[in-house]
């Protein structure tokens, strides 16, 4: 006749010795996986932008990099001209989320159909030109890796950071862009960051551990 026999307590203690000891191995290691994703993805934006700041030298027109914070997703668009300087601060809602494109309040009376010669003209010199995604893979969204997200954007036409919406960092002919800072996270609480700084006169691009504050004019000066 078999006799069921039980874990003792000795057995069942080093049972949960054995199962600690595992998690401790795992954990660091998933973190270790996950904080390279993000420093990939960090190198690709940063040669990206580089890379963008060399073309729109040459091709004398401007360019843009386009930075989808609902779809975790980045590519770069190419105008058929040289766009405008943004002449204002444009502002996030009370959300955080900002719009590509805000319409300039000075076309708002002008319907989008107009045939009016002289509003026509005015909306093509107020809106500028058309921007198209770019040939090759800088063109598609290039999505960021499941456990990586934007934390938060600032570009210099934005008043502030932003979190939400879409945002574009633009290039433009004679060797000039926007300075800008663009943080990522890979963990649920954004305690741990890399933030692309970058260069507005150089398009260099610097990458840092810990998220920076929006420079001031103070700072300028």
């Amino acid at each position: 006749m078999s006799v069921n026999r039980g874990f003792t307590l000795l057995e069942i203690g080093m049972a949960l010795v054995l199962l600690g000891l595992m998690i401790a191995v795992a954990v660091p290691s998933l973190n270790a996986v996950t904080g390279a994703r993000m420093k990939q993805s960090t190198n690709l934006m940063a040669g990206a932008i580089r890379d963008t700041y060399a073309r729109t030298a040459l091709l004398g027109r401007s360019t843009r990099l386009v930075l989808d914070l609902e779809q975790e997703a980045w590519w770069i668009e190419e105008a058929d001209g040289v766009a405008r300087v943004k002449p204002v601060k444009l502002q996030a809602d009370r959300d955080g989320k900002v719009k590509l494109e805000a319409k300039d309040e000075r076309l708002e009376h002008i319907e989008d159909d107009t045939t009016d010669v002289k509003e026509r003209a005015k909306v093509q010199l107020l809106t500028g030109p058309a921007f198209q995604p770019v040939e090759g893979e800088f063109g598609q969204p290039n999505k960021l890796p499941d456990e990586v997200r934007f934390k938060s954007v600032w570009i210099e036409h934005l008043d502030d950071k932003v979190t939400a919406g879409v945002a574009a960092l633009y290039f433009y002919p004679g060797g000039y862009t926007e300075e800008a800072l663009i943080t990522l996270t890979d963990d649920e609480h954004g305690e741990n960051t890399l933030t692309l700084v970058v260069q507005s006169l150089t398009g260099e691009v610097f990458v840092e551990k810990e998220e920076p504050r929006v420079p001031t004019l103070e700072d300028d000066g």
